[in-house]
């Protein structure tokens, strides 16, 4: 069984990780990295995040609930649906300029862990959905942080 991280360490560990990928998409959007074969760059990363932060608002508390998470049996058809999601969120945030949609990021992710602090400790025990979403997207944004820097 891998070792617990304690809750408040695991939510720092979010926060930052968040801030890294402002920080990063920042620092790209100043050294003017464009856009990469996916049509995506700094603003586009960053919108991304906050789009499935903003749905995690909504859907973790239902989680810790009871409701089941939603999973794609289908690997093909969960990505059509993640691309789908993506690129609508991209399509809302407009024109809106980089600062604006890192604004979005930190307002949704600090949203997020407000819930997250009111969950009770057994969601934050590896293998419970919780605890595995949270190190899932810290490691979702070293992946952007990454391909940030690359580009």
């Amino acid at each position: 069984m891998p070792d617990t991280i304690p809750r408040e360490q695991l939510l720092q560990e979010f926060a930052d990780a968040f801030e890294r990928v402002i920080e990063t998409a920042s620092a790209a959007a100043r050294r003017e990295v464009s856009a990469n074969a996916e049509g995506w760059g700094p603003r586009e990363y960053v919108a991304h995040l906050a789009g499935w932060e903003i749905m995690a608002t909504v859907r973790v508390p239902k989680i810790a609930a009871g409701m089941a998470p939603l999973e794609e049996a289908d690997a093909a058809r969960g990505k059509v649906m993640t691309d789908a999601i993506n690129a609508t969120i991209i399509a809302m945030i407009g024109d809106q300029p980089l600062e604006a949609v890192c604004g979005i990021l930190r307002r949704a992710y600090q949203r997020d862990i407000a819930i997250l602090r009111s969950l009770d400790e057994r969601f934050f025990q590896p293998g419970e959905y919780v605890y595995e979403r949270t190190r899932g997207v810290i490691e979702h944004c070293q992946e952007h942080i990454e391909d940030m820097a690359a580009g």
